[in-house]
């Protein structure tokens, strides 16, 4: 089991099927979309 993480605000993305337990980190999610585009 695995995790991707938004590197801006720390929420998890997704979770995804891994041989292993990892975190990998995504540059972007909604959550952070949402708090630009109401700027």
């Amino acid at each position: 089991m695995g995790v991707i993480v938004c590197q801006n605000c720390g929420k998890v993305i997704e979770h995804f099927e891994a041989e292993k337990v990892s975190t990998l980190y995504g540059t972007c999610c909604e959550n952070c979309k949402n708090k630009q585009s109401k700027k």
